[in-house]
């Protein structure tokens, strides 16, 4: 691969680029002058290759230079940053990022007599490498020195970026060598089978009530259908669900294994009066994400650059701007990655996707090309403070003439794009006619899921009783929920909630009658006998608010 490095002409410049000479004979080193300073621009040379990566770009320099773009871009991506006399200051970072790698961190305590520096390791300060990496990239650079303070109310502050930092010659080497390794990206790409894999989110709802129903209800934590981690304030339950299909190196085949897990979780949840919700945001104060994994691929700035340009600007065109607004506050930012157990990342960016078959088969064949081919998708749309600004307001109209009049125009050249053209057809038609994806669809009939035979999802059916509630307009009361857990009522519910899965659907209004007249003996027999309610008098109950545990056991229809 072909290597553009933009650093100033100071003394780690100049022996940056006397070590590239020494190594490589394809180098070539010329002065620029830039903002009233000498720059370096120093080239390496790939006969063999027409890729070409640029190494802190002059815009990127520029957006570190002027303090006004600066603190823009920080503050739009809600990272705190100031200046040094702003507040006190008890503690000194000075982190230097490579490729979204930390080279080196110096931890400088300020003292009332004098200052003492040490370098620590990442281990020991996680949060702080995160915010720095963070900052790099968001500023479009490669290489770069963050200097960031700690407040005495101990709180990270960025306080200013060197695009050209003068460093030691240890960390030095180190950027030497990721360079090398940036040199031979595409010969070690090339070699690489990159494998796909992803977590889409969906939500439940009941069709009738409009009300969110969580998916702990139906599915388990774990496995290829369960629940994502995120839990309803102050309650045990899971609203989120997600599907982990197993990965595979052929994006077709990945939806193949994604069509698999919708069809088992609509086995496991085969209700007919809910509705499957993706998109990003389908539920109030919910959001949910489409996480695309990779593996068998080396992590760095530049892939994530062209995910974020060429899957997240698509997606951004094509999903509904309102929700996805609000989604970004918290999740689904620029840049949004994360590092996997089994030695992959994930990149979370994306609103959840499953809104159609059409559409997450475009999503994945888009993700199997930008990720074999990142290094040709090397142009930056989201360099700049107003792009920023864009992606986070949900302005389509700045993004759309960029997309059809450029991004999309340089992936059609892209060798693996005819293979997928198909598939991909459906991304540019919905952006050029402005339509975006409905967050209101049910997706088992967007994946024209197979029929199965549907029960009635009712309340009753929770695993866990709710205290209160409505039911076919009549409002009741959970009277044994205080019932101790020995008394077997938790597990009677549940399994009568499978005994009675056959059982034709009643309305409550239809069998009140009948409740009146059966419950004075079987109903208060039941709660009399209760170990910690004494004997109660004989009452009508044909007036009182019952629980619909007390219905079923009154009135049962085979």
């Amino acid at each position: 691969m072909n290597l553009d490095i933009f650093y100033l002409s100071n003394k780690t410049g100049n022996e940056l680029a006397n070590l590239l000479k020494n190594q490589w004979e394809t180098v070539n080193c010329y002065e620029t002058s830039f903002q009233d300073s000498t720059y370096l621009k120093i080239q390496i040379s790939d006969i063999n290759s027409d890729w070409r990566r640029v190494i802190n770009s002059r815009r990127a320099v520029e957006n570190c230079l002027d303090k006004n773009t600066f603190l823009e871009i920080m503050q739009i991506n809600n990272i705190p940053c100031g200046d040094l006399d702003e507040e006190k200051i008890i503690r000194i970072y000075e982190v230097l990022i490579c490729d979204l790698s930390s080279i080196s961190i110096k931890s400088t305590k300020l003292g009332k007599t004098d200052n003492k520096a040490v370098y620590i390791k990442e281990s020991e300060n996680a949060k702080l490498v995160e915010v720095a990496k963070r900052t790099v990239y968001l500023l479009g650079l490669d290489i770069g020195m963050v200097k960031i303070v700690l407040t005495a109310k101990r709180k990270l502050k960025v306080v200013g970026v060197d695009p050209s930092p003068v460093i030691r010659s240890k960390d030095l080497e180190n950027i030497i060598e990721m360079i090398e390794v940036m040199y031979f990206t595409e010969e070690n790409l090339k070699e690489e089978q990159i494998k796909l894999g992803a977590d889409p989110e969906f939500m439940i709802f009941n069709s009738k009530s409009g009300k969110m129903i969580s998916a702990s209800e139906f599915f388990p934590r774990e496995g290829t259908v369960g629940c994502d981690n995120i839990r309803v304030p102050n309650r045990q339950q899971r609203p989120v669900a997600e599907i982990r299909p197993q990965p595979h190196s052929c994006p077709l085949e990945l939806m193949a294994n994604i069509k698999k897990a919708l069809d088992s979780a609509n086995r496991i949840a085969p209700y007919r009066n809910v509705k499957w919700l993706a998109g990003s945001q389908p539920v109030k104060g919910y959001s949910i994400g489409g996480h695309i994994h990779f593996s068998n691929i080396k992590f760095n700035a530049c892939i994530l650059r062209a995910l974020d340009n060429y899957i997240g600007i698509p997606i951004f065109l094509i999903e509904n701007p309102a929700t996805a607004t609000k989604r970004r506050q918290k999740y689904g930012f620029l840049g949004d990655y994360r590092f996997k157990e089994y030695g992959g990342f994930e990149y979370r960016t994306p609103g959840s996707w499953l809104v159609s078959q059409e559409i997450a088969a475009a999503v994945l064949c888009l993700a199997k090309i930008v990720a074999s081919r990142y290094p040709q998708l090397s142009r930056n749309y989201l360099i700049n403070v107003e792009a920023q600004r864009a992606f986070y307001q949900g302005d389509q109209n700045y993004f759309k003439p960029i997309f059809l009049n450029h991004l999309w125009v340089n992936l059609k050249k892209i060798d693996m794009y005819d293979k997928y053209k198909e598939e991909l057809e459906i991304i540019p038609k919905m952006i050029a006619a402005g339509i975006y994806w409905d967050e209101n669809t049910d997706i088992r009939k967007a994946w024209k899921m197979a029929s199965v035979t549907r029960k009635i999802y009712k309340e009753s059916n929770k695993k866990a009783p709710t205290t209160t509630g409505t039911a076919s307009g009549v409002q009741f009361r959970n009277t044994l929920s205080s019932t101790p857990r020995n008394n077997g009522h938790g597990n009677n519910r549940r399994n009568s909630s499978r005994r009675n899965s056959s059982r034709r659907s009643i309305n409550i209004n239809e069998i009140s009658s009948s409740v009146a007249v059966n419950a004075n003996s079987q109903s208060s027999s039941l709660l009399n006998n209760s170990p910690t309610r004494p004997p109660r008098r004989s009452v009508n109950i044909a007036n009182r608010i019952i629980s619909p545990g007390q219905i079923r056991r009154a009135y049962t229809v085979h």
